[in-house]
């Protein structure tokens, strides 16, 4: 039987569906990578190897935005001469 589970990456926080799985003889351990990041994601829980399902890529954050006040026009008023 297969067993799920949901896990998030720990560097961007995209959310992952994973399956467990037991390794068959030709296996190869080799490392996983995040889709959206690059972070590194556990090949193994145990004995068991994990298949990566990516569910939703990591939202992004919002930086503060920088006030830019403009500067205001300057209106030029005509010298009078009488």
């Amino acid at each position: 039987m297969l067993a799920t589970k949901s896990i998030r990456c720990a560097n961007c926080d995209a959310l992952y569906q994973a399956v467990r799985a037991e390794p068959g003889p030709q296996t190869i351990d080799r490392e996983i990578r995040c889709e959206a990041c690059g972070g590194p994601l556990p090949a193994r829980d145990g004995k068991f190897i994990l298949n990566y399902f990516l569910w939703r890529k990591a939202a992004r954050r919002q930086r503060p935005r920088r006030s830019r006040a403009m500067p205001v026009p300057q209106r030029r008023i005509p010298d009078r001469r009488d």
